[in-house]
């Protein structure tokens, strides 16, 4: 083999190394620092395995408005993430009453944030016709389950998972549905597999159609809307996150049909570009 070939091959490895180690970057690295500036940063990577309850939530969160674990939040290890959080939904649970858990952390009000966090739904997890997973909101929990933001002081964006496609699942003042408004995106979840999940948004100037909503998976830009009012004039600035996760909708055939679990790790919220 010539010299040349030899370093051509050589150079060839080492891209395809660095790539990899991108691609993990994204999914498995372990915990880094945040940004400097960064409003929320939580990892559990300190914590010791076993229940993880509204106190945990209080100490590692901060913030917290109200919050709601019943026994269905825990610290596991995860063979490539390390330290997780669990949550539990139980064959037949509907609504955040009977499955998930639920907290409201209160923000710092801004015009623009970036929330960034890592998933994985267990091998066993039953998707059925979907529900809620966390996103940032103005007003905490108070549009939701069918409350529309008439008055245009606040809005909604958590992510839902579905049967079909994922979704940001969104309340604003101009939505025309009675309940949250789906940008879908152009991948599905499956089991058993670490999502990085990044959601920007950007308010709309007062009186003008400019707001920004952003997602992207594992790096990924996968949902996007653009040109419309989030709010009225200058409310609704975004001032909460809503950890919010259970199945439905609200009647049973939206239950799991067995017990599942979803793994949480590496909450950020920051008003930096997040980086892939």
């Amino acid at each position: 083999m010539s010299k040349r070939i030899h370093f051509a091959l050589l150079s060839m490895m080492f891209t395809l190394l660095a790539c990899a180690q991108n691609d993990d970057d994204i999914l498995f690295r372990p915990t880094t620092a945040p940004p400097t500036d960064t409003l929320m940063y939580v990892s559990f990577d300190k914590r010791s395995v076993g229940n993880y309850g509204n106190a945990e939530v209080e100490t590692d969160f901060k913030n917290i408005k109200w919050v709601t674990t019943d026994g269905r939040g825990a610290i596991v290890d995860d063979p490539q993430r390390g330290k997780v959080l669990q949550v539990f939904y139980p064959k037949g649970s509907v609504g955040p009453q009977q499955g998930g858990i639920q907290f409201v952390r209160t923000l710092t009000g801004s015009k623009e944030y970036y929330l960034d966090y890592y998933l994985k739904f267990d091998a066993n997890f039953d998707f059925n016709l979907g529900g809620k997973l966390p996103g940032l909101t103005s007003g905490g929990e108070k549009y939701t389950g069918g409350v529309n933001p008439t008055e245009g002081d606040g809005w909604s964006a958590r992510y839902m998972w579905t049967n079909t496609m994922p979704d940001i699942y969104l309340y604003y003042v101009d939505m025309a549905e009675t309940y949250g408004e789906p940008i879908y995106f152009n991948v599905k979840f499956e089991r058993n597999r670490w999502y990085r999940l990044t959601q920007h948004i950007k308010l709309n100037d007062a009186d003008k159609t400019n707001a920004i909503i952003t997602a992207w998976v594992d790096g990924v830009k996968v949902a996007e809307k653009t040109n419309f009012r989030l709010r009225v004039g200058n409310k609704g600035l975004i001032d909460s996150f809503y950890f919010s996760t259970f199945h439905g909708g609200a009647t049973p055939d939206w239950a799991p049909r067995n017990d599942s679990y979803l793994y949480i790790d590496n909450v950020m919220v920051t008003s930096i570009p997040i980086k892939f």
